[in-house]
């Protein structure tokens, strides 16, 4: 796959078992590109087979605080429930956050969206 940040939440693979943050080079968000003494945003290629699951998410969602002010710990609640285990789909991860990000922040202060996607034949 072929990836371009726009200066968002960077996009989360869960592969083989594992649950990693794909970084891709810095870039500003949209609309702010000027700004920039590049070009603009640099696209990265990254594998993506049969298994995989692809997430993207907006800020809402991972700053998403608890009672105390904690952000929701995306990364490591995705390894908590699928690190070491069968390749998820792409509903598992949905549903699994939709699950338990209202367990972690009852009350959202900004718009949540999430798209979890898998190479076709999954």
């Amino acid at each position: 796959m072929t990836l371009t940040n726009h200066g968002h939440v960077e996009p989360v693979l869960i592969s083989c078992g594992e649950v990693r943050v794909l970084e891709g080079p810095p870039a500003l968000p949209l609309g702010l590109g000027s700004l920039a003494a590049a070009d603009g945003p640099v696209a990265w290629s990254h594998r993506f087979t049969r298994g995989d699951v692809l997430l993207l998410v907006t800020d809402g969602l991972v700053e998403a605080r608890d009672t105390v002010g904690d952000f929701y710990p995306l990364v490591d609640r995705l390894r908590h429930r699928f690190a070491g285990r069968p390749a998820p789909g792409p509903a598992d991860v949905v549903n699994f956050l939709n699950t338990d990000l209202p367990r972690h922040a009852r009350n959202l202060h900004d718009d949540v969206a999430m798209l979890a996607i898998a190479p076709h034949g999954t």
